[in-house]
C-alpha cells in the first residue's frame, strides 16, 4: 500500500533549520530501508510531502515518530492510505502491485 504523508510546518524556517540535516538523514534512512519512495518540500513553502510504501500503516506511524521534525513538534502530520487501482506503465508494479497498468 502507498501512504501519502503531508507535513505542515508549525514554526518559522529559522527554527526548522536546526533540525533540517537530521530530518534529511532520517529521510535517507527511510529511502535506503525501502519504506520511502520520494520526499520533498511543498512548493508553497508550508511543509513537505513523503510517499511511503508499506503493507501496514502502523509502520508509517512508527517511522514518523522517529522524524526529528515530529519529535521536536515542528510539524503536524497528515497520513492518507491510498489503494492504487490504476498506474502508469512506467510506475513500478512493486509499489502498486494490485493496480492495473495503463499504457
Amino acid at each position: 500500500m502507498l501512504h501519502a504523508v503531508t507535513l505542515y510546518y508549525l514554526c518559522p524556517e529559522e527554527t526548522l533549520s536546526a533540525q533540517r540535516d537530521a530530518h534529511k538523514q532520517w529521510l535517507i534512512k527511510g529511502i535506503n530501508a525501502g519504506i520511502i519512495i520520494f520526499a520533498g518540500p511543498l512548493r508553497s513553502g508550508t511543509g513537505g510531502y513523503i510517499l511511503f510504501h508499506s503493507e501496514d500503516v502502523k509502520n508509517i506511524h512508527r517511522y514518523l515518530a522517529e522524524d526529528p521534525f515530529v519529535i521536536h513538534k515542528m510539524v503536524s502530520v497528515n497520513v492518507l492510505t491510498v489503494l492504487p487501482a490504476l498506474r502508469a506503465n512506467a510506475f513500478p508494479a512493486l509499489w502498486a502491485e494490485n493496480a492495473a497498468s495503463v499504457d
